[in-house]
Protein backbone atom coordinates (compact mmCIF):
# COMPACT_ATOMS: atom_id res chain seq x y z
CA UNK A 1 0.00 0.00 0.00
CA UNK A 2 1.24 3.51 -1.15
CA UNK A 3 2.49 5.79 1.56
CA UNK A 4 2.30 9.74 2.11
CA UNK A 5 5.45 10.86 0.09
CA UNK A 6 7.73 13.28 2.00
CA UNK A 7 6.89 16.93 1.75
CA UNK A 8 9.71 18.95 0.43
CA UNK A 9 11.64 21.37 3.07
CA UNK A 10 14.37 22.26 4.92
CA UNK A 11 15.80 20.16 7.38
CA UNK A 12 18.25 20.21 10.14
CA UNK A 13 20.84 18.39 7.57
CA UNK A 14 21.23 20.62 5.05
CA UNK A 15 19.97 18.46 2.42
CA UNK A 16 17.18 20.83 1.27
CA UNK A 17 14.24 18.02 1.97
CA UNK A 18 12.51 16.76 5.01
CA UNK A 19 9.85 14.33 5.82
CA UNK A 20 7.20 17.18 6.64
CA UNK A 21 3.99 16.10 8.53
CA UNK A 22 5.00 11.95 8.12
CA UNK A 23 6.02 9.98 11.19
CA UNK A 24 9.09 11.14 12.92
CA UNK A 25 10.39 7.53 12.81
CA UNK A 26 11.15 8.19 9.08
CA UNK A 27 15.11 8.26 8.33
CA UNK A 28 16.09 11.65 7.24
CA UNK A 29 18.63 9.24 4.50
CA UNK A 30 14.94 7.75 2.68
CA UNK A 31 13.73 9.66 0.23
CA UNK A 32 10.15 8.96 1.94
CA UNK A 33 7.91 6.37 3.51
CA UNK A 34 7.65 4.24 0.38
CA UNK A 35 11.62 4.52 0.53
CA UNK A 36 11.51 3.07 3.80
CA UNK A 37 8.83 0.78 3.61
CA UNK A 38 10.36 -0.78 0.18
CA UNK A 39 14.01 -1.13 1.98
CA UNK A 40 12.87 -2.81 4.76
CA UNK A 41 10.75 -5.34 3.30
CA UNK A 42 13.52 -6.28 0.95
CA UNK A 43 15.90 -6.43 3.97
CA UNK A 44 13.42 -8.89 5.36
CA UNK A 45 12.83 -10.80 2.62
CA UNK A 46 16.19 -11.44 2.58
CA UNK A 47 17.13 -12.54 6.26
CA UNK A 48 13.78 -15.30 5.70
CA UNK A 49 15.59 -16.59 2.86
CA UNK A 50 18.37 -17.44 4.70
CA UNK A 51 16.07 -18.89 7.43
CA UNK A 52 14.48 -21.19 4.79
CA UNK A 53 18.14 -21.99 3.96
CA UNK A 54 19.36 -23.05 7.42
CA UNK A 55 15.64 -25.09 8.18
CA UNK A 56 16.31 -26.91 4.82
CA UNK A 57 19.56 -28.57 5.84
CA UNK A 58 17.50 -30.09 8.83
CA UNK A 59 14.71 -31.19 6.52
CA UNK A 60 17.05 -32.87 4.06
CA UNK A 61 18.88 -34.85 6.85
CA UNK A 62 15.06 -36.05 8.16
CA UNK A 63 14.58 -37.41 4.80
CA UNK A 64 17.81 -38.80 4.56
CA UNK A 65 17.34 -40.57 8.02
CA UNK A 66 14.11 -41.17 6.99
CA UNK A 67 14.71 -43.51 3.76
CA UNK A 68 17.60 -45.14 5.17
CA UNK A 69 16.06 -46.26 8.49
CA UNK A 70 12.23 -46.33 8.51
CA UNK A 71 11.72 -49.18 11.08
CA UNK A 72 13.65 -46.00 13.53
CA UNK A 73 10.61 -43.71 12.92
CA UNK A 74 7.47 -46.10 12.87
CA UNK A 75 8.40 -46.97 16.43
CA UNK A 76 9.77 -43.63 17.67
CA UNK A 77 6.76 -41.46 16.12
CA UNK A 78 4.63 -42.86 19.08
CA UNK A 79 6.84 -41.41 21.77
CA UNK A 80 5.30 -37.95 20.45
CA UNK A 81 1.70 -36.16 21.80
CA UNK A 82 -0.06 -36.02 18.75
CA UNK A 83 -2.77 -33.80 20.93
CA UNK A 84 0.04 -31.65 22.25
CA UNK A 85 1.45 -30.95 18.58
CA UNK A 86 -2.08 -30.43 16.59
CA UNK A 87 -3.02 -27.82 19.79
CA UNK A 88 0.66 -25.99 18.92
CA UNK A 89 -0.64 -26.39 15.18
CA UNK A 90 -3.94 -24.37 15.91
CA UNK A 91 -3.05 -22.32 17.59
CA UNK A 92 -0.12 -21.01 15.73
CA UNK A 93 -2.22 -20.89 12.18
CA UNK A 94 -4.49 -18.53 14.71
CA UNK A 95 -1.76 -16.55 15.75
CA UNK A 96 -0.79 -15.84 11.88
CA UNK A 97 -4.03 -14.46 11.66
CA UNK A 98 -4.06 -11.88 13.91
CA UNK A 99 -0.34 -11.35 12.81
CA UNK A 100 -1.93 -9.78 9.66
CA UNK A 101 -4.40 -8.50 11.04
CA UNK A 102 -2.52 -6.36 13.20
CA UNK A 103 -0.95 -5.03 9.53
CA UNK A 104 -4.24 -3.87 8.58
CA UNK A 105 -4.71 -1.91 11.73
CA UNK A 106 -1.70 -0.54 11.84
CA UNK A 107 -2.07 0.44 8.22
CA UNK A 108 -5.60 1.81 8.86
CA UNK A 109 -4.68 3.69 12.08
CA UNK A 110 -6.43 2.00 14.48
CA UNK A 111 -4.89 1.80 17.35
CA UNK A 112 -6.98 -0.70 20.02
CA UNK A 113 -7.12 -2.99 16.74
CA UNK A 114 -3.36 -3.33 16.96
CA UNK A 115 -3.00 -3.39 20.45
CA UNK A 116 -5.52 -5.83 21.09
CA UNK A 117 -4.16 -7.99 17.77
CA UNK A 118 -0.48 -8.18 19.16
CA UNK A 119 -1.63 -8.74 22.51
CA UNK A 120 -3.39 -12.14 20.95
CA UNK A 121 -0.52 -12.79 19.10
CA UNK A 122 1.97 -12.85 21.42
CA UNK A 123 -0.35 -15.15 24.04
CA UNK A 124 -0.58 -17.63 21.39
CA UNK A 125 3.12 -17.56 21.00
CA UNK A 126 3.72 -18.04 24.69
CA UNK A 127 1.12 -20.81 24.42
CA UNK A 128 3.22 -22.48 21.92
CA UNK A 129 6.00 -22.63 24.48
CA UNK A 130 3.90 -23.32 27.39
CA UNK A 131 2.77 -26.52 25.39
CA UNK A 132 6.23 -27.36 24.41
CA UNK A 133 7.97 -27.33 28.23
CA UNK A 134 5.40 -29.66 29.14
CA UNK A 135 6.13 -31.64 25.99
CA UNK A 136 9.79 -31.55 26.84
CA UNK A 137 9.57 -31.84 30.62
CA UNK A 138 7.74 -35.05 30.11
CA UNK A 139 10.15 -36.66 27.70
CA UNK A 140 13.40 -35.86 30.24
CA UNK A 141 11.15 -37.30 32.81
CA UNK A 142 11.22 -40.85 30.84
CA UNK A 143 14.89 -40.50 29.57
CA UNK A 144 13.52 -39.87 25.98
CA UNK A 145 16.49 -37.62 24.89
CA UNK A 146 18.13 -36.93 21.65
CA UNK A 147 22.03 -39.22 20.83
CA UNK A 148 23.70 -41.56 23.43
CA UNK A 149 21.27 -39.73 25.98
CA UNK A 150 18.09 -42.01 24.87
CA UNK A 151 17.99 -44.31 27.63
CA UNK A 152 13.67 -44.74 27.66
CA UNK A 153 12.34 -45.76 30.57
CA UNK A 154 9.35 -47.27 28.65
CA UNK A 155 8.29 -48.15 25.06
CA UNK A 156 7.31 -46.26 22.96
CA UNK A 157 3.83 -48.63 23.14
CA UNK A 158 4.10 -47.70 27.09
CA UNK A 159 5.65 -51.05 28.39
CA UNK A 160 8.36 -50.34 31.47
CA UNK A 161 12.22 -50.84 29.76
CA UNK A 162 15.34 -52.03 31.30
CA UNK A 163 17.71 -48.35 31.56
CA UNK A 164 21.02 -47.79 32.34
CA UNK A 165 20.83 -45.37 34.79
CA UNK A 166 17.71 -47.60 36.13
CA UNK A 167 16.05 -44.62 38.00
CA UNK A 168 12.57 -44.11 36.22
CA UNK A 169 9.44 -42.98 37.93
CA UNK A 170 7.32 -46.08 38.77
CA UNK A 171 9.68 -48.82 37.58
CA UNK A 172 13.08 -50.25 38.87
CA UNK A 173 15.50 -53.16 36.87
CA UNK A 174 17.61 -55.63 37.95
CA UNK A 175 20.69 -54.23 35.93
CA UNK A 176 24.01 -52.22 37.14
CA UNK A 177 25.56 -50.61 34.36
CA UNK A 178 29.03 -49.13 34.40
CA UNK A 179 29.30 -46.32 32.59
CA UNK A 180 33.26 -46.42 32.63
CA UNK A 181 32.79 -49.72 30.68
CA UNK A 182 29.55 -49.05 28.87
CA UNK A 183 28.60 -52.52 30.42
CA UNK A 184 25.93 -54.03 32.76
CA UNK A 185 27.68 -55.46 35.66
CA UNK A 186 24.70 -57.48 36.78
CA UNK A 187 20.92 -57.93 36.00
CA UNK A 188 21.39 -59.02 32.86
CA UNK A 189 20.17 -63.16 32.24
CA UNK A 190 20.17 -65.03 29.17
CA UNK A 191 16.51 -64.80 27.80
CA UNK A 192 17.13 -68.56 26.77
CA UNK A 193 18.17 -69.81 29.89
CA UNK A 194 15.09 -67.87 32.01
CA UNK A 195 12.12 -69.11 29.23
CA UNK A 196 10.80 -72.24 30.55
CA UNK A 197 9.02 -72.74 27.51
CA UNK A 198 10.42 -71.65 24.33
CA UNK A 199 7.57 -73.12 22.21
CA UNK A 200 5.37 -69.93 23.60
CA UNK A 201 5.78 -66.44 22.29
CA UNK A 202 7.74 -64.38 24.81
CA UNK A 203 9.78 -65.12 27.59
CA UNK A 204 7.86 -67.99 29.86
CA UNK A 205 10.16 -67.14 32.96
CA UNK A 206 9.77 -68.54 36.63
CA UNK A 207 11.34 -66.04 38.42
CA UNK A 208 11.91 -65.45 42.20
CA UNK A 209 11.68 -61.20 42.38
CA UNK A 210 13.04 -59.40 45.74
CA UNK A 211 13.02 -55.32 46.05
CA UNK A 212 16.08 -55.13 48.33
CA UNK A 213 16.59 -52.70 51.16
CA UNK A 214 20.57 -51.65 51.84
CA UNK A 215 23.28 -48.96 51.11
CA UNK A 216 26.90 -48.28 49.69
CA UNK A 217 29.73 -49.38 51.76
CA UNK A 218 33.42 -49.35 51.66
CA UNK A 219 34.80 -52.82 52.13
CA UNK A 220 38.36 -53.37 53.89
CA UNK A 221 40.20 -52.34 50.70
CA UNK A 222 38.35 -49.00 49.87
CA UNK A 223 35.90 -50.60 47.53
CA UNK A 224 32.19 -49.87 47.22
CA UNK A 225 29.70 -52.60 47.55
CA UNK A 226 26.09 -53.11 48.03
CA UNK A 227 24.98 -54.51 51.61
CA UNK A 228 22.04 -55.56 51.56
CA UNK A 229 19.34 -55.15 55.31
CA UNK A 230 16.38 -56.34 53.95
CA UNK A 231 14.02 -57.72 50.93
CA UNK A 232 10.98 -58.32 50.04
CA UNK A 233 9.50 -60.85 47.93
CA UNK A 234 7.39 -59.51 44.58
CA UNK A 235 4.78 -62.63 43.98
CA UNK A 236 3.03 -60.97 41.23
CA UNK A 237 3.97 -61.16 37.82
CA UNK A 238 2.85 -58.02 35.02
CA UNK A 239 0.17 -58.49 32.43
CA UNK A 240 2.23 -58.90 29.17
CA UNK A 241 0.91 -56.27 26.98
CA UNK A 242 3.09 -57.64 24.31
CA UNK A 243 1.67 -61.04 23.79
CA UNK A 244 -1.77 -60.58 25.17
CA UNK A 245 -4.96 -58.73 24.61
CA UNK A 246 -4.08 -55.20 24.39
CA UNK A 247 -2.89 -56.08 20.47
CA UNK A 248 -4.65 -59.20 19.74
CA UNK A 249 -7.70 -59.66 22.14
CA UNK A 250 -6.70 -63.24 23.25
CA UNK A 251 -3.30 -64.75 24.14
CA UNK A 252 -1.42 -66.17 21.27
CA UNK A 253 -4.48 -66.95 19.07
CA UNK A 254 -3.31 -64.72 16.10
CA UNK A 255 -6.63 -66.07 14.32
CA UNK A 256 -8.86 -63.62 16.90
CA UNK A 257 -8.39 -59.78 15.46
CA UNK A 258 -8.04 -57.06 17.55
CA UNK A 259 -10.65 -54.84 18.60
CA UNK A 260 -10.45 -50.82 18.71
CA UNK A 261 -12.23 -51.11 22.18
CA UNK A 262 -9.71 -53.41 23.71
CA UNK A 263 -6.50 -52.56 21.79
CA UNK A 264 -4.97 -50.27 24.49
CA UNK A 265 -6.15 -51.24 27.62
CA UNK A 266 -4.56 -52.90 30.24
CA UNK A 267 -5.90 -54.98 33.40
CA UNK A 268 -5.76 -53.75 36.79
CA UNK A 269 -2.61 -55.18 37.84
CA UNK A 270 -2.21 -56.25 41.31
CA UNK A 271 1.16 -53.50 41.83
CA UNK A 272 3.78 -54.00 42.48
CA UNK A 273 4.67 -56.83 39.85
CA UNK A 274 7.68 -57.94 37.83
CA UNK A 275 8.60 -58.76 34.05
CA UNK A 276 10.95 -60.22 32.22
CA UNK A 277 12.34 -57.32 29.43
CA UNK A 278 14.43 -57.48 26.53
CA UNK A 279 16.40 -54.08 25.69
CA UNK A 280 19.40 -54.63 23.35
CA UNK A 281 20.94 -51.37 23.84
CA UNK A 282 20.95 -52.81 28.11
CA UNK A 283 21.41 -56.27 27.84
CA UNK A 284 23.94 -57.16 25.08
CA UNK A 285 22.94 -59.85 22.70
CA UNK A 286 25.43 -62.18 22.47
CA UNK A 287 26.53 -66.18 23.00
CA UNK A 288 24.92 -68.03 25.61
CA UNK A 289 24.75 -71.37 27.33
CA UNK A 290 22.10 -72.60 30.21
CA UNK A 291 22.46 -75.59 32.57
CA UNK A 292 20.22 -77.71 34.81
CA UNK A 293 21.63 -79.80 37.66
CA UNK A 294 20.19 -81.81 39.90
CA UNK A 295 21.00 -83.61 42.87
CA UNK A 296 21.53 -83.13 46.88
CA UNK A 297 24.71 -81.47 46.20
CA UNK A 298 23.47 -78.55 43.85
CA UNK A 299 23.67 -75.60 44.61
CA UNK A 300 21.26 -74.05 42.16
CA UNK A 301 18.71 -75.98 40.09
CA UNK A 302 19.73 -74.32 36.93
CA UNK A 303 21.17 -70.87 35.57
CA UNK A 304 22.36 -69.21 32.34
CA UNK A 305 26.12 -67.83 31.37
CA UNK A 306 26.32 -64.81 29.00
CA UNK A 307 26.40 -63.18 26.96
CA UNK A 308 29.92 -64.07 25.72
CA UNK A 309 31.53 -61.62 23.21
CA UNK A 310 32.86 -64.48 20.74
CA UNK A 311 31.90 -68.28 20.14
CA UNK A 312 35.32 -69.40 21.89
CA UNK A 313 34.72 -67.20 24.85
CA UNK A 314 31.60 -69.21 25.09
CA UNK A 315 33.07 -72.89 24.73
CA UNK A 316 35.63 -71.96 26.93
CA UNK A 317 33.27 -70.51 29.88
CA UNK A 318 31.05 -73.69 29.12
CA UNK A 319 33.99 -76.48 29.67
CA UNK A 320 34.44 -74.79 32.93
CA UNK A 321 31.05 -74.81 34.05
CA UNK A 322 30.86 -78.52 33.05
CA UNK A 323 33.15 -79.32 35.17
CA UNK A 324 32.28 -77.47 37.95
CA UNK A 325 29.10 -78.85 37.79
CA UNK A 326 30.27 -82.43 38.19
CA UNK A 327 30.98 -82.59 41.54
CA UNK A 328 27.78 -80.75 42.42
CA UNK A 329 24.72 -83.45 41.19
CA UNK A 330 24.36 -84.60 38.01
CA UNK A 331 24.40 -81.24 35.61
CA UNK A 332 23.19 -80.70 32.08
CA UNK A 333 24.64 -77.88 30.33
CA UNK A 334 23.51 -76.65 26.93
CA UNK A 335 25.95 -75.73 23.66
CA UNK A 336 27.13 -72.22 22.91
CA UNK A 337 23.60 -70.23 20.91
CA UNK A 338 23.36 -66.73 20.16
CA UNK A 339 20.61 -64.74 21.97
CA UNK A 340 19.09 -62.32 23.52
CA UNK A 341 20.06 -60.79 27.04
CA UNK A 342 17.29 -60.15 29.02
CA UNK A 343 16.37 -58.39 32.60
CA UNK A 344 13.55 -57.95 35.25
CA UNK A 345 11.59 -54.86 35.70
CA UNK A 346 9.30 -54.13 38.59
CA UNK A 347 6.26 -52.11 37.90
CA UNK A 348 5.26 -50.46 41.19
CA UNK A 349 2.22 -48.25 39.61
CA UNK A 350 3.06 -44.86 41.02
CA UNK A 351 5.41 -42.51 39.86
CA UNK A 352 7.60 -42.58 42.50
CA UNK A 353 11.68 -42.56 41.82
CA UNK A 354 13.70 -45.14 43.95
CA UNK A 355 17.22 -44.48 43.86
CA UNK A 356 19.98 -47.25 43.32
CA UNK A 357 21.88 -46.20 46.43
CA UNK A 358 19.12 -47.74 48.92
CA UNK A 359 16.45 -49.90 46.66
CA UNK A 360 17.72 -52.80 44.17
CA UNK A 361 15.69 -55.41 42.18
CA UNK A 362 17.51 -58.61 42.64
CA UNK A 363 15.85 -62.24 40.55
CA UNK A 364 16.21 -65.98 40.93
CA UNK A 365 15.03 -67.64 37.71
CA UNK A 366 14.27 -70.95 36.82
CA UNK A 367 15.76 -72.59 33.65
CA UNK A 368 13.97 -74.55 31.15
CA UNK A 369 14.06 -77.97 31.95
CA UNK A 370 16.69 -80.48 29.92
CA UNK A 371 15.58 -82.13 27.21
CA UNK A 372 14.16 -85.37 27.05
CA UNK A 373 15.97 -88.31 25.46
CA UNK A 374 15.68 -88.24 21.78
CA UNK A 375 14.13 -91.61 20.95
CA UNK A 376 14.54 -93.68 17.67
CA UNK A 377 13.72 -91.20 14.65
CA UNK A 378 12.69 -94.33 12.80
CA UNK A 379 10.30 -95.89 15.17
CA UNK A 380 6.49 -95.93 15.09
CA UNK A 381 5.09 -93.13 16.96
CA UNK A 382 1.33 -93.29 17.64
CA UNK A 383 -0.81 -90.31 16.96
CA UNK A 384 -4.22 -90.73 17.73
CA UNK A 385 -6.67 -87.81 16.39
CA UNK A 386 -9.70 -87.46 18.51
CA UNK A 387 -13.30 -86.95 16.49
CA UNK A 388 -13.60 -82.69 15.85
CA UNK A 389 -10.05 -82.08 16.48
CA UNK A 390 -7.98 -80.22 13.72
CA UNK A 391 -4.65 -81.42 13.00
CA UNK A 392 -3.33 -78.20 12.12
CA UNK A 393 -4.49 -75.13 13.44
CA UNK A 394 -4.44 -71.99 10.95
CA UNK A 395 -2.62 -68.95 12.02
CA UNK A 396 -3.81 -65.57 10.48
CA UNK A 397 -1.13 -63.46 8.74
CA UNK A 398 -0.83 -60.10 10.93
CA UNK A 399 -1.94 -56.85 9.29
CA UNK A 400 0.59 -53.98 9.02
CA UNK A 401 -1.21 -51.71 12.01
CA UNK A 402 -0.55 -55.08 13.71
CA UNK A 403 2.79 -55.53 13.31
CA UNK A 404 3.13 -51.88 14.09
CA UNK A 405 1.56 -52.20 17.56
CA UNK A 406 3.08 -55.01 18.25
CA UNK A 407 7.10 -54.10 17.57
CA UNK A 408 5.67 -50.36 19.88
CA UNK A 409 5.45 -52.61 22.49
CA UNK A 410 8.99 -54.20 22.47
CA UNK A 411 12.16 -52.38 22.66
CA UNK A 412 13.41 -48.97 20.42
CA UNK A 413 15.58 -50.47 17.32
CA UNK A 414 19.03 -49.59 16.80
CA UNK A 415 19.85 -45.83 16.87
CA UNK A 416 16.45 -44.60 17.75
CA UNK A 417 18.52 -41.85 19.21
CA UNK A 418 19.25 -40.33 16.00
CA UNK A 419 15.60 -39.89 15.70
CA UNK A 420 15.32 -37.91 18.92
CA UNK A 421 18.83 -35.79 17.93
CA UNK A 422 16.51 -34.75 14.52
CA UNK A 423 13.56 -34.36 16.27
CA UNK A 424 14.90 -32.05 18.86
CA UNK A 425 17.04 -30.09 16.63
CA UNK A 426 14.10 -29.20 14.33
CA UNK A 427 11.88 -28.45 17.27
CA UNK A 428 13.90 -26.59 19.63
CA UNK A 429 15.49 -24.49 16.72
CA UNK A 430 11.84 -23.41 15.66
CA UNK A 431 11.33 -22.95 19.79
CA UNK A 432 14.17 -20.12 19.77
CA UNK A 433 12.61 -18.74 17.17
CA UNK A 434 9.17 -18.33 19.02
CA UNK A 435 10.87 -17.22 21.89
CA UNK A 436 12.40 -14.69 19.56
CA UNK A 437 9.10 -13.67 18.06
CA UNK A 438 7.86 -13.29 21.89
CA UNK A 439 10.69 -10.48 22.18
CA UNK A 440 9.98 -8.89 19.23
CA UNK A 441 6.02 -8.66 19.90
CA UNK A 442 6.51 -7.49 23.32
CA UNK A 443 8.35 -4.42 21.83
CA UNK A 444 5.76 -3.95 19.37
CA UNK A 445 3.09 -4.09 22.14
CA UNK A 446 5.22 -1.39 23.65
CA UNK A 447 5.47 0.72 20.65
CA UNK A 448 1.86 0.14 20.06
CA UNK A 449 0.93 1.62 23.11
CA UNK A 450 2.60 4.50 22.65
CA UNK A 451 1.24 5.39 19.61
CA UNK A 452 4.50 4.89 17.56
CA UNK A 453 2.31 3.36 14.45
CA UNK A 454 0.83 4.98 12.08
CA UNK A 455 -0.41 4.69 8.13
CA UNK A 456 3.10 6.47 7.33
CA UNK A 457 4.85 4.27 9.24
CA UNK A 458 3.99 0.54 10.20
CA UNK A 459 7.28 -1.12 8.61
CA UNK A 460 7.88 -3.11 12.00
CA UNK A 461 4.65 -4.89 12.00
CA UNK A 462 4.43 -5.79 8.72
CA UNK A 463 8.23 -7.17 9.26
CA UNK A 464 7.49 -9.12 12.55
CA UNK A 465 3.83 -10.52 10.87
CA UNK A 466 6.06 -12.05 7.67
CA UNK A 467 8.47 -13.62 9.93
CA UNK A 468 5.96 -14.84 12.01
CA UNK A 469 4.37 -16.60 8.83
CA UNK A 470 7.41 -18.05 8.26
CA UNK A 471 7.87 -19.59 11.37
CA UNK A 472 4.51 -20.78 11.18
CA UNK A 473 4.86 -22.11 7.99
CA UNK A 474 7.54 -24.40 9.28
CA UNK A 475 5.93 -25.41 11.65
CA UNK A 476 3.22 -26.91 9.52
CA UNK A 477 5.57 -29.28 7.65
CA UNK A 478 7.19 -29.92 10.80
CA UNK A 479 3.91 -30.99 12.80
CA UNK A 480 2.73 -34.18 10.28
CA UNK A 481 6.90 -34.92 9.25
CA UNK A 482 7.24 -35.48 13.09
CA UNK A 483 3.68 -36.33 14.51
CA UNK A 484 1.94 -37.77 11.75
CA UNK A 485 3.77 -39.58 9.40
CA UNK A 486 4.46 -43.04 10.63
Amino acid sequence: MSEKAHVASGDDHGHGHGHGDASPFIQHHYDDAQHQFDSGKFGIWLFLAQEVLFFSALFVAYVLYRYHHPEIYAYANKYLDVKMGAINTAVLIFSSLTAAWAVRCAQLNQKKGLILCIAVTLGCACTFLVVKYFEYTHKVHEHILFGRYFDPCVSSGGNSLLTKNNECPGAKGTVEWDYSTAKPIAGCLSAMAIDVDPRERGIQADCEVFETSGSIQKDKDGKEVWVEKSRKPITNRCFDAVFGDPVWGGGDDLSSPATETGKDKRPNDAFPCWNPSLQPAVCKDGWFFSWNCTGPLCKALSGGEGPFDTLQKCKDARSGKEGALKGEGTPWVSECTAGHGAGIVVEYGDHALRSSSTTRIKAECKGPPPPPVVPDPLADKPQPLELGQKAVTSKRALTHHENIVLESHGPPPEHTGMFFTIYFAMTGLHGVHVLFGVFVFIWLLIRAVKGHFTPDYFGPVDFAALYWHIVDLIWIFLFPLLYLIH
